[in-house]
């Protein structure tokens, strides 16, 4: 299970590796000083929370100073953590990172006629010191399809931010696993988990991964968040995109099994108040 799908975009061989294999890696197609300034934002949001409590805010090394921030963050408000970390998803440089013109021809090499965005932008924070207590941490084996029941040929997009090597929780695939089908699943806290004798531990490839590689996958290909880790944080986002134009997705009148919803009771009790307001708006009624 070592064979190599490293290739820049181009010509029918990819898309022809990626229908046999499930999936194809694309290298050095993003603009790193893109993903360094998302690093930035994405440090400075957990920089302000700590700030507001008065706590030291780290310098040096990205990696560094986010797991020694984000770490600090967790150990003093696990809640504010976990909102923040969420917030890493909401930047707009991410958004248009991810719907980017690399992005869209790689959908268009893999042949998505009329890509469409399945769900938001997720990102993947991964360390040992990183663990919510009571929580998931690593993804088990999955099959990204259960989740979106789109186009058959929908495709997941995943980009680190930070160097992926086989010792720092990569994502690990079963190549030609897609060619299984929809498998059978047990519940697992963070998603459903593959259950099939078919899918058997020595089958899985650990990618290696640079900041401005993507891969790109088959939502039937069974993956997962690799176990060994060499203490350093891996930061990667991740897009899915279906086929509009996809015969069955048509047929079915365009399903989603997400429902997105709010509350309308106030999170902070009697916030805002007019005084509140009135430090955006001046003429804000007392």
């Amino acid at each position: 299970m070592n064979k190599t799908a490293a290739m820049n975009p181009g010509g029918d061989a990819v898309r022809e590796h990626f229908l046999a294999e499930g999936y194809a890696i694309f290298r050095g197609v993003l603009d790193t000083a893109w993903l360094d300034q998302i690093n930035e934002e994405m440090l400075e949001l957990f920089r302000l929370q700590l700030r507001r409590r008065n706590l030291p805010t780290s310098g040096g090394d990205f990696r560094e100073a986010f797991q020694a921030d984000a770490l600090r963050l967790l150990q003093t408000d696990v809640p504010t953590y976990i909102s923040t970390a969420r917030m890493t998803q909401m930047l707009p440089s991410v958004h248009r990172l991810m719907i980017s013109e690399p992005i869209m021809e790689i959908a268009r090499r893999l042949g998505i006629e009329f890509p469409v965005i399945s769900t938001r932008v997720s990102n993947h924070i991964i360390s040992e010191s990183l663990k919510i207590p009571g929580g998931y941490h690593k993804s088990p084996p999955h099959q990204d399809w259960r989740a979106i029941q789109g186009s058959l040929d929908s495709i997941v997009l995943w980009a680190p931010t930070t160097p992926v090597s086989t010792q720092s929780h990569p994502l690990e695939i079963i190549p030609r696993s897609h060619l299984l089908g929809l498998l059978p699943t047990v519940d697992h806290i963070q998603t459903p988990a593959v259950s099939d004798p078919r899918i058997r531990e020595e089958d899985y490839q650990a990618l290696a991964m640079n900041p401005g590689d993507v891969v790109a996958f088959s939502t039937f290909l069974v993956h997962r968040t690799g176990e060994q880790g060499d203490g350093q944080v891996r930061i990667a986002y991740s897009g899915r995109f279906n086929n509009a134009a996809e015969d069955t997705y048509v047929a079915h009148g365009y399903p989603t099994p997400y429902k997105y919803s709010y509350q309308t009771d106030l999170i902070v009790p009697d916030f805002p108040r007019a005084n509140d307001l009135a430090r955006v708006f001046p003429g804000a009624a007392e």
